[in-house]
């Protein structure tokens, strides 16, 4: 089999005290790397058709072979290439479906989106909430989580409007009927999107906040959306980011973990041209921990590896068809 595997390992070069700290390990594989699937808390790479779960044990990391990511037969009606999404509170699951042609699109590599939303709950019930013909759902996999610490979920979605563009919607049980409950404001402009990157207290003041990056293709915003009051608020951006190539289907380039040790989420995700990634952190403010420059530009999406000890690794599929793991110097 032929190894692929970048010469050397290239070395943090970034602002701040914490920079130095940071490398870039090359992994060797036995073909391309074409997707990386974070599922399940899992690092899974596919190389070459074939599976393997990267691990990594002290300095060295190491690749297994293992099945391919469960592809469950998807629900009737259900949007094509969308996931189910299964929680562990009162939503059991929740998928995409109603496909229709009504926006043209094509972010997420067809012009077919959801016009509407499946929820089963756990008591055995399913509710449909479809949307208006004036938008649709431009998005794959429905977010659980809980933002208003009830103990039940809430469903955070990209709504597009077709003549205004992108909004961050979360939809909430009420009066036992789903609907949505909070939005922010759409994007201003058809064909302008935005993708989700994290749900965690970035904060650290105990409220859930939601990273999102505004037209990961062109504009790069990254954007924290908190949940307070029933309500979604900005409460700070950053310019140079992305979380998305345009066409593509990978929608999880990004990495939620406490990167700097202080007990507090972080968001490790690439810049605009992705040929770097950043680890950002919210606290006091929005600022970048370490910038690491990356051999070629991020393709696939991002997954956690443990190290056993301090910051988890970033391991990323590179567009020249390496495997790299982005973590501290041991």
């Amino acid at each position: 089999m032929r190894a692929i595997a970048i010469a050397g390992v290239a070395l943090v070069l970034a602002s701040g005290s914490q920079a130095a700290d940071w490398q870039v390990h090359p992994v060797n594989t036995p073909a391309r790397v074409t997707a990386i699937d974070a599922s399940g808390g899992l690092a899974r790479i596919e190389a070459g058709g074939l599976w393997y779960r990267l691990t990594l044990t002290g300095t060295k990391p190491a690749l297994a072979f293992v099945d391919a990511p469960a592809q469950p037969e998807p629900p009737d009606n259900a949007l094509p290439h969308g996931h189910v999404a299964t929680g562990t509170r009162d939503v059991a699951r929740a998928w995409f479906a109603e496909p229709t042609p009504r926006y043209d699109h094509g972010v997420l590599g067809d012009k077919v989106e959801a016009g509407s939303l499946v929820i089963e709950t756990r008591d055995g019930k399913s509710q449909t909430m479809r949307l208006k013909d004036d938008a649709v759902f431009e998005d794959l996999t429905p977010r659980l989580a809980d933002l208003d610490g009830d103990g039940r979920d809430e469903i955070v979605v990209v709504k597009s409007y077709l003549k205004q563009g992108s909004a961050l919607a979360v939809i909430g049980q009420r009066s036992g009927k789903y609907g949505i409950i909070a939005e922010t404001p759409p994007i201003d402009g058809p064909h302008r999107w935005l993708n989700p990157a994290g749900i965690a207290d970035f904060t650290g003041d105990g409220k859930a906040d939601i990273a999102l990056v505004r037209q990961p293709h062109v504009l790069g915003q990254l954007e924290l959306w908190t949940w307070s009051g029933g309500r979604l608020t900005k409460t700070a951006e950053l310019a140079d980011t992305s979380n998305h190539i345009a066409g593509s289907r990978a929608l999880g380039m990004s990495v939620v973990a406490d990167f700097d040790g202080d007990g507090i989420a972080d968001l490790a995700l690439p810049s605009l041209d992705r040929t770097r990634l950043r680890i950002i952190s919210f606290v006091p403010s929005a600022h970048e921990i370490a910038s690491i420059a990356l051999p070629a530009k991020a393709m696939t999406d991002l997954a956690r590896v443990e190290t056993g000890k301090g910051a988890p690794a970033v391991a990323m599929g590179l567009a020249n068809g390496a495997l790299v793991l982005v973590r501290e110097r041991p």
